[in-house]
């Protein structure tokens, strides 16, 4: 069965927006408790001392204080990478002479073909432009 390009690109947006969304509400509330603990480092014993006056002060909510400007950076970020590397998939399908469908296992191989053309040290290549940066 032929796929859609753009329905593609969809679903692709639709899962990277559903992860970003998964990623920033089950991690907000660890995040919240490590500001609150790095601002005000004499205020809390620890972890679970945080956590217990964060609860008792404001309630459940006090976990998510914050979550808008994250979620809003994670889905945007997350729909973005998701959509690119689908249509990446497809253009080195597409270089490669591949069915559109097939799947990419090429993993091995560029590894192999880095390890006969430079060494070991072919990974580093861009590291120093990586470093600088």
């Amino acid at each position: 069965m032929k796929s859609n390009p753009a329905i593609q690109a969809a679903i692709d947006l639709t899962a990277g927006a559903a992860g970003g969304t998964a990623c920033v509400l089950t991690g907000q509330p660890f995040d919240t408790m490590k500001v609150k603990m790095q601002t005000f480092p004499d205020l809390y014993r620890g972890l679970t001392d945080c956590c217990l006056k964060t609860y008792s002060q404001v309630g459940f909510r006090g976990f998510y204080k914050g979550t808008s400007p994250a979620l809003i950076a994670n889905i945007a970020e997350n729909s973005v990478l998701f959509m690119c590397y689908g249509f990446c998939q497809q253009v080195v399908r597409k270089v490669a002479g591949l069915d559109k469908q097939a799947k990419l296992s090429t993993v091995w191989s560029v590894i192999k073909s880095i390890l006969r053309k430079d060494g070991p040290l072919g990974f580093y290549h861009g590291l120093s432009s990586t470093l600088l940066r």
